[in-house]
């Protein structure tokens, strides 16, 4: 016959099954807290307007400019004398202040001065160059934390649980069988 055994004597304590709830709890609080940051990370990426302009002449410092034209209109400009422009290898759309725009090519400068940018679309913008791998990295990394991490607490909280279920058990056995 099987005596009972008061649960305050069996060893590991249940203290660990709210142990193995809380890394569980943290873990996936920190999963989602990861993935709002490489979302914050991702926006922060997107380039801010300096100014937006008609084709003609503008003036501009030395450095490197993205120029960005509304979305659905050509992505074609010609540039002037002291601009050296290359093409994007592929396609970025987003929106800013309601307007959504495409990156078109990427300028340098290397002195101020005068110069002339002619866009087919007419109306361009000049920005910060996309940062296209930090914004993938950003979201990839968010998404990766998103599902990777709750994944992980849960396992660890899982095994904690198991093996404290298990060894508490094994204990209560030991202890009956010492009952006469």
């Amino acid at each position: 016959m099987a005596y009972p055994v008061d649960s305050r004597q069996l060893r590991p304590r249940r203290v660990w099954y709210v142990v193995a709830v809380l890394i569980a709890v943290l873990f996936t609080a920190v999963g989602v807290g990861a993935f709002a940051l490489g979302v914050v990370s991702a926006v922060k990426s997107i380039p801010d307007f300096t100014r937006t302009a008609q084709s003609g002449e503008i003036d501009l410092q030395p450095g490197v400019y993205g120029i960005f034209v509304p979305e659905g209109s050509s992505t074609s400009c010609s540039y002037g004398d002291g601009i050296t422009a290359t093409t994007p290898g592929g396609t970025f759309t987003f929106t800013r202040d309601g307007s959504s725009w495409t990156w078109a090519s990427t300028i340098t400068v290397e002195k101020a001065g005068t110069y002339s940018i002619k866009c087919d679309a007419g109306r361009y913008a000049l920005g910060g160059k996309p940062e296209l791998g930090m914004f993938a990295g950003s979201v990839a990394g968010g998404i990766a934390a998103l599902a990777g991490l709750p994944c992980l607490g849960i396992t660890i909280g899982g095994i904690i649980a198991l093996v404290v279920g298990l060894r508490r058990s094994s204990h209560k056995k030991r202890l009956q069988a010492y009952r006469y």
